[in-house]
């Protein structure tokens, strides 16, 4: 578990994360202490959300929308075999930021299109929005260049993928109970959810560094120490895979199907063959480049 004295590594938060493993056995124990449970939820006003209630604890990511990027699918892979609820938390309330790299690559996509000679995915970039348009707009406001709303476009795309295998939520109406517009503070109340509710998956990049120092660690030290157990986060990328992939892009599947709506070519559905559906080393096949 993570301790006080780790939390000085500046701008990473590696010493706030449990072991996949550990967070799950630790949550699994914590959820047999009433007193702990009770304490929880007086802290947050009785105010938890319907998927965070089961009878069995939840595993969770936190994204504005829920989209079938390599992060995603790693999040599936990762949690699958606890065999316990899996949930994404989306926040279609937020407003669009270009400056933003994940809600930027909701809006302009890396998709795999081949592998080089040298073993590397070739990433090309489609933009489905106007990002002059987009800008500042709430994310549940805006249509893709296809007339299809932005949220339903990628939340229809991992259903295509990984049907039945996750559940996504709209957390907004809990977001703007609990905070909103206040980081730090929401910090809290978000990481609280995390002492014996569930267990949240999250990877933390380089650019993250300002979050991490001004708002994780300061709501991490303080959910510690009013609980007297820290939050439970498991990594979802760990440092040694960092940099193999760019984890916001998409596999190649999509490719065909995202660059013929961007030609105005749109589909009803997205056709996956049925040996990749569902199945992560097939997803992230892709061809050489050249053949």
């Amino acid at each position: 578990m993570p301790r006080k004295t780790d939390y000085d590594l500046e701008g990473s938060a590696s010493p706030l994360l449990t072991p996949l493993s550990d967070a799950i056995a630790e949550i699994e124990r914590r959820r047999a202490d009433k007193d702990l449970i009770r304490k929880v939820e007086a802290y947050l006003g009785g105010d938890v959300p319907e998927y965070f209630k089961r009878s069995r604890p939840t595993l969770y990511l936190a994204r504005h929308v829920a989209s079938p990027n390599f992060e995603t699918l790693r999040f599936i892979e990762l949690a699958k075999p606890y065999a316990l609820p899996m949930v994404i938390g989306q926040d279609f309330n937020d407003r669009f930021v270009s400056n933003n790299s994940l809600k930027r690559s909701l809006g302009k996509m890396p998709i795999v299109k081949c592998i080089s000679s040298d073993h590397r995915e070739q990433i090309e970039n489609f933009t489905i929005i106007d990002f002059e348009k987009a800008q500042g707009l709430q994310l549940k406001n805006i249509e893709t260049i296809f007339k299809i709303p932005l949220t339903k476009f990628h939340n229809d795309l991992l259903s295509e993928i990984y049907p039945h295998a996750v559940e996504l939520v709209d957390e907004s109406a809990w977001i703007d109970r609990n905070h909103r517009g206040n980081l730090l503070e929401h910090y809290k109340k978000f990481l609280a959810l995390c002492v014996v509710h569930g267990v949240m998956f999250e990877y933390y990049p380089e650019e993250d560094a300002f979050l991490i120092e001004n708002v994780l660690k300061p709501a991490f030290a303080f959910v510690t120490k009013e609980f007297g157990v820290s939050p439970l986060i498991a990594s979802l990328v760990d440092d040694d895979i960092v940099h193999v992939r760019n984890w916001t892009a998409y596999p190649s599947v999509l490719y065909s199907h995202v660059k013929n709506a961007c030609r105005g070519m749109c589909f009803d559905k997205l056709i996956v063959p049925p040996a990749q559906v569902g199945h992560l080393s097939s997803l992230e096949k892709a061809p050489m480049c050249g053949s």
